[in-house]
């Protein structure tokens, strides 16, 4: 007697199977979106910065720009200034940050060095048109790179600084090949599959998420874009983080390529203040990752 054979699916099964999994994916990154991302849309004063406004397609990027100028402490100087500054540097943000907050830093630990600092505001944020959504941000920084790339010469130096969350948007535009970047700056990078799994775990029933954690875009994932950086590397690391231990952010550091340095800021926790006391170590690192390229 012949055994059963279950029938082959048929298209039409193959297609509903496959648009389920793909709607639960969906489904499960909007839900991460929302336990990571900290969107606002309130104003906030932004002076001395200049706002810019990024065409998107249809949307717009909202941007503010700083003008550092050699032996200043300040950007309040004449910004219509037609020497092209040494360096311009990208800032991301972390998951609740917005531009208009944004400080000169690091460029004001280069007091020689005419300087512009570029933060964004990603979808979702500011005057930013869009939905905040993690799989977004990767596309949406390479056309913010290559807004302000356009405007200067090969002469320009170009870093990237990351701030939490936002290490992990400018480590996934450093790892492209075709983007052209002279150095890398990164505070608190969180490998986000385990910050959201560790963080879950402090309620009841939290290992219920972790498929919610992976359903994270390989592009915001810094363990899987690390490797692939081809630039020299500043790492801040908060000693005391809470959000994102040291022992997290080590496994980020070491798939850094060789060529890194790393502070440790003392006593500090996730988003603590750099003391007087050891703006000379970061400093030093600062100017480390300068010299390197001369």
């Amino acid at each position: 007697m012949d055994r059963d054979v279950p029938d082959e699916p048929t298209p039409g099964e193959i297609h509903r199977v496959g648009f389920f999994q793909q709607s639960l994916h969906s489904l499960r990154g909007r839900v991460l979106d929302r336990f990571v991302l900290r969107p606002s849309r309130h104003h906030l004063p932004f002076e001395p910065k200049r706002r810019e406004l990024i065409p998107i397609g249809e949307k717009t990027m909202e941007c503010f720009v700083q003008d550092v100028f050699p032996g200043s402490e300040t950007s309040a100087q004449d910004a219509t200034s037609e020497e092209p500054p040494g360096l311009v540097v990208l800032k991301f943000p972390g998951t609740a940050g917005r531009g208009e907050r944004s400080t000169e830093a690091p460029a004001h630990y280069l007091p020689e060095v005419r300087s512009q600092v570029w933060t964004w505001n990603p979808p979702g944020y500011g005057s930013s048109r869009g939905r905040a959504s993690l799989r977004i941000l990767p596309q949406h920084a390479q056309q913010f790179y290559q807004h302000v790339r356009e405007r200067f010469d090969a002469t320009t130096r170009i870093w990237l600084v990351g701030n939490s969350l936002g290490c992990a948007t400018a480590v996934a535009l450093a790892s492209l090949s075709h983007v052209e970047i002279d150095g890398l700056i990164l505070r608190n990078p969180p490998p986000l599959v385990e910050t959201v799994k560790r963080v879950s775990r402090r309620y009841p029933l939290g290992h219920l998420t972790d498929p919610i954690a992976e359903s994270l875009p390989d592009e915001m994932n810094l363990l899987r874009t690390a490797s692939r950086v081809r630039t020299r590397t500043v790492m801040l690391q908060s000693e005391l983080d809470r959000l994102v231990p040291a022992e997290l952010q080590m496994q980020v550091y070491h798939a850094l390529p060789p060529e890194k340095r790393l502070v440790i800021l003392r006593g500090l926790d996730h988003d603590g203040v750099v003391p007087e006391d050891q703006e000379d170590e970061v400093a030093a690192a600062v100017r480390w990752l300068w010299e390197s390229q001369r």
